[in-house]
């Protein structure tokens, strides 16, 4: 018996596939290593072959701009064509979406017991809510109700905002950076290679020699080391920033979901209360940005159930490629 269909969240480092089946359920859940693969029709082949249930119909969520038929991954070398690639899979329909739409769709589709509340707030259940995720990139997306009641995704590229600065420290590394890159955003500081950016910059400031090279490294030593608690801290306190920013452009009345893979990986380092002291720090509306609940998702696996309800998302059948 076919499957109803292969849902696919492709990352920067991990391509994670399952299998939707006729129940709507998700079987034989797979991370797969993009390095290990030419393309995604190399890695679909693989996984179709190793569940042995061919299916037709094709869900991918990409970390880049779907708009185009050219299909180019921001932090991934892969790339693809639609509509080649429909052909090449003797697919029947295709789906592309960015991978914040389907984390934004998870949002709202998987149960309440694979979020962490950071803060409780006092959502509007009709509400816009905002989207942002660290991990080998920054994602970002949203959600707002449509007329007909349904959660309709938002596909922003609101990672490669411009980073602002508040603070000394954070002026400090902000002017080194920008001597070195044409455009300081978000992404580049609020994911995991930003997490070593800023621990090599205040290196760099500090004339010491950077003695980790991994996030990983980091948190072993963030008890031992005053310049990785000072990366941690500054990492929190950027991330609080853009994500109030945010809800605020938003309107994210309804909440603040942080997706992405880094925050659940550093856990008890990730400083939380910097972060929500930076994210309610904004004057006036100190108020408004206090009562947005905001919750870190924390299944890895949350994109492809927010892909799974994707495929019956009305707003986004006119993305459907079909053979």
């Amino acid at each position: 018996m076919s499957a109803e269909a292969i849902v696919a969240d492709i990352g920067g480092t991990n391509a994670r596939f399952g299998l939707v089946n006729h129940s709507g359920d998700i079987d034989h859940i797979s991370v797969l290593q993009c390095a290990d693969f030419l393309g995604i029709d190399e890695a679909f082949r693989h996984f179709a072959s190793e569940v042995g249930q061919p299916t037709n119909r094709l869900a991918i969520a990409v970390a880049c701009p779907v708009q185009h038929d050219l299909v180019k991954l921001t932090n991934n070398d892969w790339s693809f064509s639609k509509k080649a690639l429909v052909d090449s899979l003797n697919l029947s329909e295709l789906l592309v979406v960015n991978d914040f739409t389907a984390q934004s769709l998870a949002a709202v589709s998987i149960n309440q017991d694979s979020f962490e509340t950071l803060q409780s707030g006092s959502a509007d259940p009709l509400g816009p809510i905002f989207v942002i995720g660290p991990g080998t990139g920054l994602g970002v997306g949203g959600l707002v109700v449509d007329a007909q009641g349904e959660w309709t995704p938002l596909s922003t590229e609101g990672g490669h905002v411009t980073m602002a600065a508040q603070t000394e420290d954070e002026w400090r590394l902000l002017t080194m950076l920008r001597n070195e890159y044409s455009h300081v955003s978000a992404e580049r500081l609020i994911s995991g290679p930003g997490l070593m950016l800023i621990y090599r910059s205040l290196c760099a400031l500090e004339g010491i020699a950077p003695i980790i090279n991994s996030p990983q490294a980091m948190i072993d030593l963030h008890g031992d080391d005053s310049i990785v608690r000072r990366t941690l801290d500054l990492f929190a306190g950027f991330f609080g920033i853009v994500a109030s920013d945010g809800c605020l452009t938003l309107g994210a009345t309804g909440g603040c979901c942080i997706a992405g893979g880094v925050i659940p990986k550093l856990g008890d380092h990730f400083r939380r209360e910097i972060f929500l002291e930076r994210f309610r720090s904004k004057g006036r509306f100190k108020d408004y940005l206090i009562n947005i609940p905001i919750k870190i998702l924390l299944d890895s696996e949350a994109g492809l159930y927010g892909l799974k309800r994707a495929l019956v998302t009305n707003s986004l059948d006119r993305y459907v490629v079909r053979a």
